[in-house]
């Protein structure tokens, strides 16, 4: 939640005569400079100098007394720390930061929220509607709607003068017809950033194609009424003044469930490096990513800090893009480029890797002849699951199809999905996979479309469970009891569907609706559902038995998160902020400790 909207304090009285960073024991005290009031739950983010082992930064919250610690915490003259909370501001008072033997970080309240709410918080006050769900499903599968470039974007068209003179009436009208057609062309535009999301060095880029291709609604994850949808919603309610937000107008919508004990650890990732998911090892202490910009696979050793990179074993461009483990540790990584689907073993560090292209594609130069190899079969860990056969089961984007992959044998086969009228196989957005308990169903997720439960015996859609357009049914995940978890993306909400009977149980409204959750995640030891959110800069925790959601605020604006994983060993959440295109965003991969 917008480090960049706060004041930094070096500390600088505090750790004089340092020359290299000293590990220590760290507590201080966040107060409100207005009522000297201790404030509890608030941000505080220490940021290490340039070089220092372990995380770039750590941020912890306080207790109801104001009081926060870090434990261990390397410090250094040119140490940054900074408090945060939404409503606050921090400044700098007198005495400085030192008091007492102690550090004492100061906020005020403040009205305008602008620099600190999350891209969210600008649709969460627009009109709910389908408009409103599609424009945030279709929108946010790349960057955050509501983003400052998009804010800065609606106040530029709000700042174009012409018009018809001394008729206020005349001269609305003709704003309106500005902005929709201002929006019209941005949606235009980013039909050709479908393109973006391949590698730097892919064969398939907007110099290999036309423009009347690139703009092709048949060849994008949105289609042409979904595009005119879009810009309408946009041009007549994403507009006016960008730099004011009341404090009234937004709130994070339910109780934080941080405490004094929670601790998000951050780790720089190259700024050109767009590393979309971050996975722990079950056999090793490491933690693995697979950056889709740069064809490459990561390595993050969380106690030093450092990257090791892998490239994949191909002669080409791969696009790592969804990465799984198994329980002997090895890593499975889908391939969006060049219909690549691999394993890695991190003991000798060597590729197996197969190929999925189904015969029906055209050798063709634009999304027309992809496959789009995205998500495989997982368990109620995040876990590589396999069916009765010892199949692999992988969502084909592409051609709106299901994968099967025998690893041992290098059997492949293709099988189509349910259909929706009017939309392309590439429309569909068909995304996540789950393996049912027994290994016999594989379901799936359309964005764009419905959740299906595909039969591996019978190769069948034996099931179809129907969501409205806008909707947005993206990443699952089951748990141990025969529900199956979606996140819905458009709608801010997360459903659970009963997997014999194939219907929804219950739908559970998320705080922010405008929040665009990503994914869902079981956590078997705390019976709870996480939720990584597109638009909020948060994670939701969901109780399922209650129903409760809770907050868990992130220290960083745009933190655009794809997936969760539960450390097996220690129960820390792990993801990675990934913000397309590159360097639009933070480059960074999480390790929490959720302080319960």
């Amino acid at each position: 939640m917008g480090k960049d909207s706060v004041a930094w304090l070096l500390l600088g009285a505090a750790f004089i005569g340092l020359s290299a960073p000293a590990s220590a024991r760290f507590v201080g005290r966040v107060i409100g400079l207005h009522d000297g009031q201790p404030v509890p739950q608030a941000m505080v983010t220490l940021s290490m100098p340039s070089g220092t082992a372990g995380p770039a930064a750590i941020t912890v919250f306080t207790d109801d007394e104001g009081r926060f610690t870090f434990e261990d915490a390397k410090t250094a003259p040119d140490t940054g720390l900074a408090a945060d909370k939404l409503g606050f501001r921090q400044v700098k008072s007198a005495p400085d930061a030192q008091t007492g033997g102690e550090t004492t970080l100061f906020l005020e309240p403040t009205a305008n929220i602008a620099f600190q709410a999350p891209a969210s918080a600008w649709f969460a006050r627009a009109p709910a509607s389908n408009a409103r769900n599609v424009t945030i499903a279709s929108c946010s599968s790349c960057h955050q709607t509501g983003s400052p470039k998009m804010r800065d974007y609606a106040a530029k068209i709000d700042a174009v003068r012409g018009g018809p003179d001394g008729d206020r009436r005349a001269l609305e009208e003709w704003r309106k017809v500005v902005r929709h057609e201002a929006w019209r062309t941005i949606v235009k535009y980013m039909r050709t950033q479908h393109y973006s999301v391949l590698p730097i060095e892919s064969a398939m880029n907007l110099n290999a194609i036309d423009w009347p291709t690139a703009i092709d609604a048949n060849l994008n994850f949105f289609t042409e009424n979904q595009g005119e949808t879009i810009a309408q919603y946009l041009a007549g309610n994403f507009h006016g003044a960008m730099d004011q937000l009341s404090v009234d107008d937004y709130s994070l919508g339910a109780p934080l469930g941080v405490t004094a004990r929670t601790t998000i650890r951050e780790y720089p990732f190259p700024s050109d490096a767009l590393v979309r998911e971050l996975v722990p090892s079950p056999k090793d202490p490491f933690l693995w990513g697979a950056d889709v910009r740069r064809n490459l696979l990561a390595r993050l050793d969380p106690k030093t800090g450092m990257t090791k990179w892998y490239p994949v074993d191909f002669k080409g461009s791969t696009g790592p893009h969804t990465i799984v483990p198994d329980d002997a540790g090895h890593l499975w990584v889908s391939m969006v480029d060049n219909d690549q689907f691999g394993r890695f073993d991190p003991k000798t560090e060597r590729w197996k890797l197969w190929t999925l292209r189904p015969g029906n594609l055209p050798t063709d130069p634009s999304l027309a002849g992809a496959a789009i190899v995205h998500d495989m079969s997982i368990d109620s860990r995040g876990h590589l699951a396999r069916d009765q056969a010892g199949r692999i089961w992988i969502t084909l984007v592409g051609t709106n199809q299901m994968g099967s992959l025998h690893p041992d044998s290098g059997e492949v086969s293709f099988y189509d999905t349910n259909t929706i009228s009017g939309l392309s196989a590439i429309n569909h957005l068909i995304y996540s996979t789950v393996l049912s308990e027994d290994g016999r169903y594989a379901w799936y997720s359309q964005v764009n479309g419905h959740v299906g439960c595909f039969d591996t015996l019978t190769n069948k859609v034996t099931k179809l469970v129907e969501f409205a357009e806008g909707t947005g049914p993206r990443r699952m995940m089951r748990d141990n009891a025969g529900r199956l978890w979606v996140a819905l993306f458009g709608t801010g909400q997360v459903a659970s569907i009963d997997m014999r009977a194939g219907r929804v149980l219950q739908t559970y409204d998320l705080p922010d609706r405008a929040s665009a959750p990503y994914a869902v995640t079981w956590d078997e030891k705390r019976k709870a559902v996480w939720v990584a959110t597109a638009n909020s800069d948060s994670i939701y925790r969901l109780d399922p038995g209650s129903g409760d959601v809770t907050v868990y605020p992130l220290p960083r604006r745009m933190a655009f998160l794809r997936q969760i994983a539960v450390h097996p060993h220690t129960g820390q959440l792990v993801a990675t902020y990934g913000n397309y295109p590159a360097g639009s965003g933070p480059s960074m991969g999480l390790l929490i400790d959720v302080g319960d």
